[in-house]
């Protein structure tokens, strides 16, 4: 838009001649007024133009911080990275870095991410009395340790008080040697199962499964690891070896069936 000539306001400016001004002073100041309009005309529409790219600026920054912000929103729920093309590997996606965090990862691999051995039974657990054993045991039997090798021992088998059905059992059979007992001790064995192949056994929880016999009297291993009473527990008896009959024990094992 073009600035308009001051003689083109002539019709609007007022004529300063309607004054008591002394003569010729009225177009003086008529020709600075008109020239003043002009003037400052001419200063306000650089200043408006000088004011566009400002805004242009200010408008970028707006639309570069609302995408960034989506970018931030949408981060915490998807990754951001691309996925390629069909029937294009990646290879990133092939790379050793690539593979995914749990599988690499310690935990992945430790043994405990592995299935618990056979015997899990047969770790340690405080048996409170000789029902427990029984209701917990695949097999009861009494007889002596034959032999010791290779950390096993052979059991020769004189008496089985409790059978479970899937439980294998024969005239010897393979116990773990340390705390099976010393060979030609007399014993009644509360085992667990656990190599069925092999016929291979372990007492409960070491030394609670474990009983010594001497004629008709029945004897814990161990006072310390040993059941309180017969069918229910007994405080008193804690931290001392728990004694009772062979009878006992049959009969505990007949309940059962």
């Amino acid at each position: 838009m073009s600035t308009p000539d001051p003689a083109e306001w002539a019709d609007l400016a007022p004529h300063p001649g309607d004054h008591n001004l002394p003569a010729g002073r009225h177009e003086v100041h008529r020709s600075r007024l008109l020239a003043a309009i002009a003037q400052e005309t001419r200063t306000r529409k650089p200043a408006r133009a000088s004011l566009r790219p400002a805004l242009a600026v200010a408008a970028l920054v707006l639309v570069v911080a609302g995408v960034g912000a989506g970018l931030a929103t949408t981060s915490g729920d998807e990754p951001s990275t691309a996925l390629p093309s069909p029937g294009v590997s990646s290879p990133a996606a092939s790379s050793p870095a690539a593979s995914s965090p749990a599988a690499s990862s310690p935990a992945a691999s430790s043994p405990a991410a592995r299935s618990a051995p056979p015997g899990a039974v047969g770790k340690i657990r405080a048996y409170g009395t000789v029902r427990q054993l029984t209701d917990t045991a695949d097999l009861v039997v009494r007889g002596e340790v034959v032999s010791v090798a290779d950390g096993r021992a052979v059991y020769r088998v004189a008496e089985v008080l409790y059978r479970a059905k899937d439980a294998p059992v024969s005239t010897e059979i393979t116990v773990m040697a340390e705390p099976a007992g010393r060979p030609g001790q007399p014993t009644v064995l509360y085992l667990a199962l656990t190599d069925p192949e092999a016929r291979g056994y372990a007492p409960l929880s070491g030394d609670f499964g474990i009983f010594d016999v001497a004629g008709d009297r029945v004897t814990s291993r161990s006072p310390s690891r040993s059941v309180t009473g017969l069918r229910t527990e007994d405080a008193t008896s804690a931290g001392r070896a728990f004694v009772t009959t062979l009878a006992e024990l049959r009969q505990l094992a007949r309940e059962r069936g």
